[in-house]
């Protein structure tokens, strides 16, 4: 088995003299490779790699989650300072998204214009649209199907209308043959995520999750099924950070109890 060292770069938690804000960004040092994952939301992500030492033209791969612009901002100064660095992301990341919550008008959360421009002049960029192998033992899942009743984490829309539905179809996960599954946000649900991963990879048992999971305004009912499912299939570690939520992160604690939950900052590692 290969040792997965993950770091976390970005995040509203930051352990100093690192920078906090409201995104994701993830180190992925897996056997020789390096791998970013998620870009963040602004400025912290390339002063956080400075400040770590870590040279941005020396990562082999780049993966975006979705196109939400907590997870893409830092393309526009990341990209062009890694000219031979693969770029992957899903079909449809740089769709018009909306978001809206009861206590704010509608509001664009897509990437943004420079992002873009940044992302799609990029000589090197992969667009994955299925389950792809794009390195030994790592498996992008492409659009992930949703079978299991979970909604996406909130009220978003591809038009500024609010009246066509968006359920965020170009998020993707990174499944590891270590059993590890990493994902930006899990809109599509961590039990869709795990299904569809189970499903075509069953030699592949997931013991590890890593990344944001979207619980931040989840009821009890989800919440429950969420740990339910967790403890059926014996996860034994998860890595929650981003949009979990303080008290989705607790009640997994109080259900999972033979669960190893930890909550790093911006600036830690987790190996697993």
């Amino acid at each position: 088995m290969t040792a997965v060292g993950i770091t976390v770069v970005v995040d509203t938690r930051a352990e100093a003299p690192l920078l906090g804000e409201f995104g994701l960004s993830l180190l992925l040092e897996y056997g020789a490779k390096r791998i970013l994952f998620d870009v963040g939301s602004g400025t912290a992500l390339a002063e956080n790699l400075n400040r770590r030492g870590i040279d941005p033209a020396q990562l082999d791969k780049l993966i975006l989650s979705h196109g939400h612009y907590d997870h893409t901002t830092g393309l526009e100064a990341l990209l062009p300072r890694m000219p031979e660095t693969t770029v992957f992301y899903g079909v449809g990341i740089d769709a018009s998204l909306h978001s809206l919550r009861d206590d704010l008008p509608m509001r664009s959360i897509a990437m943004p214009e420079a992002a873009r421009r940044a992302l799609f002049a990029h000589p090197r960029r992969r667009e994955i649209d299925a389950l792809t192998e794009i390195a030994a033992g790592m498996f992008l899942t492409g659009p992930i199907p949703r079978v299991s009743g979970e909604d996406c984490g909130g009220r978003f829309y591809l038009n500024i209308a609010g009246t066509v539905p968006d359920s965020i179809a170009d998020e993707q996960a990174l499944l590891l043959a270590e059993g590890i599954l990493i994902s930006g946000c899990c809109h599509a649900g961590v039990i869709n995520t795990m299904e569809y991963c189970l499903r075509t990879h069953p030699e592949i048992p997931i013991h590890a999750v890593v990344g944001g999971l979207h619980l931040l305004h989840a009821g009890e009912a989800r919440l429950q099924q969420t740990a339910d499912y967790l403890k059926h299939h014996a996860v034994r570690q998860l890595v929650l950070l981003h949009c979990t939520g303080d008290e989705a992160v607790a009640f997994l604690r109080d259900q999972l109890p033979e669960c190893t939950i930890l909550t790093p900052a911006a600036g830690e590692t987790v190996t697993l």
